[in-house]
């Protein structure tokens, strides 16, 4: 069997942090319709060359993409899943910031099929966090930990 990972870019955050290198865009909501929209198409277009590969792993980076609301990444999942060979026991991760993620969001991700966070957590001190531009502090990284482990995520 062939298998084949998928790492899906949501290039939008709130605000960039200060080290950031990856492609990323804090105030510019007004393109994520249309990025989404043309996301749905090269997933499409792409699938007829992995029509032969089991997806084992779906990887939603950025950015951030607890950022947006959720329903984009439902779509976006629910497309995945019509046009790809999705493996049972798949891996489906999403990075999540504590300052953009809700317990809403965490519920309609689980319920959508993601079954693994990934936090960032570049420091437990707080004013370092501001340091490097992060929206959150240490206590809302526990939060959202916590919030994770009783909704299973």
């Amino acid at each position: 069997m062939k298998t084949l990972g998928l790492y899906i870019h949501i290039p939008f955050c709130k605000k960039k942090c200060d080290y950031c290198d990856f492609v990323s865009f804090s105030g510019k909501d007004q393109n994520i319709e249309f990025y989404f929209k043309a996301l749905k198409l090269e997933i499409e277009k792409s699938s007829i060359e992995a029509k032969d590969y089991f997806i084992d792993t779906i990887y939603f980076g950025g950015g951030t993409p607890s950022y947006i609301e959720s329903k984009y990444l439902i779509d976006i999942l629910n497309v995945i899943k019509e046009n790809y060979n999705i493996l049972q026991n798949a891996e489906i991760t999403i990075e999540v910031n504590p300052g953009s993620v809700t317990e809403e969001k965490l519920k309609s991700y689980k319920e959508v099929g993601i079954n693994r966070l990934s936090i960032g957590l570049q420091s437990t001190k707080d004013r370092l966090l501001k340091l490097i531009g992060r929206i959150h502090n240490y206590n809302e990284f526990l939060e959202t930990y916590r919030l994770a482990k009783q909704i299973r995520i």
